[in-house]
């Protein structure tokens, strides 16, 4: 699955939809990171915050990893 993340609900949508298919609730889901529920909540809606290490947590718990794309304006300038 390929999901372009512009702003922070679009990353809340994604951990809600992938924590809904493992069958995790919130609480479960907080609970294997040490935060509160809501924290758990406030990703999902897209109000956290802070963007520090627990959404890296986030992810990884749920088997996501997180990959830039970066559009080379130049792709000859990186052959140099």
């Amino acid at each position: 699955m390929r999901v372009l993340i512009d702003d922070p609900s679009d990353l809340g949508r994604l951990i809600r939809r992938i924590r809904e298919q493992h069958g995790w609730s919130q609480r479960r889901l907080a609970a294997a990171l040490g935060v509160g529920q809501r924290y758990v909540h406030e990703l999902e809606t897209g109000r956290a915050k802070r963007f520090d290490t627990h959404y890296l947590q986030v992810l990884a718990a749920l088997g996501v990893q997180l990959v830039a794309e970066v559009d080379d304006p130049d792709p000859a300038a990186s052959e140099s």
